[in-house]
């Protein structure tokens, strides 16, 4: 892209109407048809021709992930209702169906999807796990056994620190490291929270890395970063954010997953995300 994407709160509440209408509608939404529609919510043309113009910036700014089609009005493509977009749409802080939705379970797609994105985040040959418990990775059930499993998928060596038995996750609910071919220690390592919180800035320093430091002994500080289902607004929102982590909201997340058939871990969530839209479609 030319210039960075940073929308507005207002864009984005918008493009996110458009993009849930057209999922629920299953058809091409024209100018008119929008309108229509958008006059219950008080939306006016000049909103709905913002929203579409953030939709064409996102459509830029994720590539083919990006499950709709932006031209004189709006449509999903085929199959946008199995695509990581439209899961984390539906489970995000402004979806129709977010006081329905069961939130462990919207809670360990997220994490899935964060796991499966994660294999892209540091290059070729990057691994992740699922940490946050209940984990189909493999994890052990209590907190100092997980950590001791966590350190023999990365092969470092555990560390010293004491590991609560009472802890569940120590905040990480996703991790990612890049090995190198030569097999030495001193790779990079992103320690990551997922979070469905509607207000989710105070999350971004939830992850102790000098505690992680001492659970773990890395040569190297592990690099930390926050999952969210939304596409964070520039301004104050992104700030709070970026400058204490890494963000990955649903712009990063799907722009990392080309398509669900990537990574097996993602076919329960287009799972999910169907059922979710047939009840969206029972509704309206």
């Amino acid at each position: 892209m030319s210039e960075p994407y940073a929308p507005s709160k207002r864009a984005n509440r918008v493009a996110d109407w458009i993009e849930t209408r057209c999922l629920a509608s299953g058809r091409a939404l024209g100018a008119d048809a929008l309108f229509e529609a958008g006059k219950v919510h008080g939306y006016k043309s000049a909103d709905l021709d913002l929203g579409l113009r953030t939709m064409a910036r996102r459509s830029v700014a994720v590539g083919e992930a990006y499950p709709f089609r932006v031209a004189a009005g709006a449509a999903a493509r085929e199959h946008a209702s199995r695509s990581v977009w439209s899961a984390l749409l539906l489970m995000g802080s402004e979806g129709p169906l977010r006081r329905s939705l069961d939130v462990a379970v919207a809670a360990a797609h997220l994490e899935r999807i964060t796991a499966a994105a994660s294999r892209f985040l540091l290059g070729p040959d990057t691994q992740s796990v699922r940490f946050g418990w209940p984990s189909e990775d493999g994890r052990p059930v209590e907190f100092p056994d997980a950590v001791r499993w966590l350190a023999g998928l990365m092969k470092v060596p555990i560390g010293t620190s004491y590991r609560p038995p009472v802890n569940k996750d120590g905040g990480v609910d996703v991790v990612a490291w890049r090995p190198f071919p030569d097999g030495r220690s001193g790779f990079p390592v992103v320690l990551v929270q997922c979070t469905l919180e509607r207000n989710y800035a105070h999350k971004a320093a939830d992850v102790d890395r000098r505690v992680w430091s001492g659970w773990l002994r890395l040569d190297v500080d592990p690099t930390t970063a926050l999952a969210v289902p939304d596409v964070v607004a520039a301004g104050e929102d992104w700030n709070a954010l970026a400058t204490r982590t890494v963000v990955l909201d649903r712009i990063r997340l799907a722009s990392l997953l080309p398509a669900v058939n990537e990574d097996d871990r993602l076919v329960p969530v287009a799972d999910w995300a169907e059922d979710q839209l047939e009840q969206l479609r029972s509704q309206t």
